[in-house]
């Protein structure tokens, strides 16, 4: 095993890893770590940041600047949506608050007068539901304090700070209504009856079929492709998500929302009837100048669809049906999914192999978000009981 040298000026803490302190270019520099090579990985930033003539001072590093090194660091790591929410939380809500305070000066309670700000100026706008824009600013205020212990974190990692001062800050209490009972809900066989006869002139409605015959989630049914139809093997592979690019635009994600979600779904003949449909229409279209990453519910513009198309579509069909008297309430893309899941349980399917099939790292996620009970299921159970003789 090969040695690992250690640079000159480098030593180890009494309190474990180790600290290198150099000169570059007339600049002194400290940095540290657990290890030689996380020291040295440390030690080429800082030199690459001197030499581009952006580095600061562990002393004089302000809020704002250590937030742009962080973000540029983690884009290693996390997916380009999670970097666009990340500065979108920041530019909108942080800087213009300590953008300018320096890392080593803030307070605990700049950070409290932060999270009370941002709850107060995103608050519920009059005339809105709360379970219609979420929780409002208590919740953005929430999502800003996790930024802010994630950046502080690091900081302590990076030895500009001694300690999180934001890690015992708790977060705001929010009554709200569980997910399962607001934009998670099974729809009814009457619902999905009126949908379905107002849908047939949409673009969309194989997708939305397809999305309660398999339980997808919107952004993979926009994001399934030619090449992900095994039609011998009778299989839909899912293997990519509808996602935000750092610049906040869609694109056609490289995987799934996680690495569960990346699954196969076997077509029965309900799936491969609909499927082979969205075939015939694309070669009526194209003939034989084929492409296989060609979406399998494109858009009107021949793109792969986002949720946000899904569910403006959906909105659409809600608003003709009930110009025609139908008494047809609002529901999201997420719907179809919950749907397929009760139904699931419902006809038997044991929940490990609904797991599979939704995705899920969780079978208490699958069981206590997704499906959903009623009075007939409840009814049914009892009469269904039998109780030992006494």
């Amino acid at each position: 095993m090969a040695r690992i040298s250690v640079p000159t000026g480098c030593r180890k803490r009494p309190n474990g890893g180790w600290e290198w302190r150099f000169t570059h270019k007339g600049i002194r520099v400290s940095v540290g770590g657990d290890n030689i090579e996380k020291v040295k990985e440390k030690a080429k930033e800082k030199i690459q940041e001197i030499d581009a003539g952006v580095y600061t001072a562990n002393r004089n590093i302000t809020v704002g600047q250590y937030f742009d090194e962080w973000i540029n660091r983690k884009k290693a790591v996390l997916k380009e949506s999670s970097i666009f929410s990340y500065k979108r939380q920041f530019e909108n809500h942080i800087r213009p608050v300590i953008g300018n305070v320096k890392l080593k000066a803030l307070e605990r309670r700049q950070v409290l007068a932060l999270q009370k700000e941002v709850s107060i100026k995103n608050g519920i706008p009059k005339g809105k539901h709360r379970e219609k824009v979420g929780t409002g600013g208590p919740s953005i205020a929430n999502r800003v304090l996790i930024l802010m212990k994630s950046l502080l974190k690091s900081a302590v990692e990076d030895e500009i700070v001694i300690r999180n001062i934001a890690e015992t800050i708790p977060p705001i209490k929010i009554n709200k209504r569980p997910a399962r009972e607001t934009c998670h809900r099974e729809l009814s066989d009457e619902e999905l009856k009126t949908f379905f006869q107002y849908s047939g002139g949409s673009i969309y409605d194989n997708a939305f079929r397809f999305m309660l015959y398999t339980g997808v989630r919107p952004g993979e049914c926009g994001g399934l492709e030619w090449r992900d139809v095994d039609w011998q093997g009778k299989v839909i592979h899912v293997r990519r998500t509808m996602t935000k690019n750092t610049d906040g635009k869609f694109i056609v994600g490289e995987s799934t929302k996680t690495r569960k979600s990346t699954r196969d779904i076997f077509m029965n003949e309900d799936i491969s009837s609909l499927v082979m449909e969205q075939w015939e229409i694309y070669t009526g279209l194209h003939g034989n100048v084929m492409n296989l990453t060609d979406p399998i519910f494109p858009s009107s513009t021949g793109k792969h669809p986002t949720e946000q198309s899904f569910y403006n579509a959906i909105a659409s069909l809600i608003r003709t049906a009930r110009r025609n008297g139908e008494k047809l309430p609002n529901f999201g893309t997420h719907a179809f999914r919950d749907t397929f899941a009760s139904k699931a349980i419902r006809a038997g399917m044991p929940p490990n192999v609904l797991k599979e099939i939704m995705g899920h790292t969780s079978y208490q996620m699958t069981m206590d978000l997704y499906v959903h009970t009623n009075d007939d299921d409840k009814r049914q159970a009892m009469e269904a009981l039998k109780l030992v003789n006494i």
